[in-house]
């Protein structure tokens, strides 16, 4: 194609001549396609940006002022639009990185602080047992001592010890009922 076609047809074009795109379109629309996908190695991108510029073409033919071969107009077209895209495209993803990070982050603290309150509630409930059961519990949970162990230590029988585990674990259920939610799904 010449310049006195490209010329012929982008007047036709701006006079709303339907045909003269359709022409323009034959014409320029696989050698774009092969040429773009050259560059930017994307099928999809190509042919959407290909097909955008077409439309481009239609939707400015009033104030559309080529100074250029209309193929080199396209091309040039084409490159903008694919690196413009390439562009968005890495920025969305750099903000989408960013934006799960922090919700990460936000998560990880959340998680943290809800952890720290459930262990103070059980420090409290544990220091609301009565001084013996408290002394007993923690020996076999903090000190990772066996009953046997507890009942030497402290001069009292197995029995004893079972029975304030006992008395130690009910309270703890039932003070920490509420809160079994977060407990088993804070982890």
């Amino acid at each position: 194609m010449n310049y006195t076609e490209d010329l012929f047809l982008l007047q036709k074009l701006k006079e709303g001549d339907i045909h003269a795109l359709e022409v323009i379109f034959k014409m320029h629309y696989s050698n774009l396609n092969r040429y773009l996908l050259f560059l930017f190695k994307n099928e999809l991108l190509v042919e959407h940006i290909a097909q955008d510029i077409f439309v481009y073409l239609w939707e400015s033919r009033e104030t559309l002022e080529i100074k250029t071969s209309l193929e080199s107009y396209l091309y040039a077209a084409g490159r903008y639009k694919a690196l413009n895209q390439i562009r968005n495209n890495q920025l969305h993803e750099t903000i989408k990185q960013k934006m799960t990070a922090s919700m990460q982050d936000s998560q990880s603290i959340d998680t943290e602080f809800e952890m720290r309150e459930l262990e103070g509630i059980i420090n409290e409930a544990i220091s609301s047992l009565p001084p013996r059961c408290q002394q007993i519990f923690r020996l076999s949970r903090d000190e990772e001592m066996t009953y046997q162990d507890i009942a030497k230590f402290l001069n009292i029988s197995i029995n004893t010890v079972e029975g304030q585990m006992s008395i130690a674990l009910k309270r703890l259920r039932s003070a920490l009922k509420p809160y079994y939610f977060k407990l088993f799904f804070a982890a």
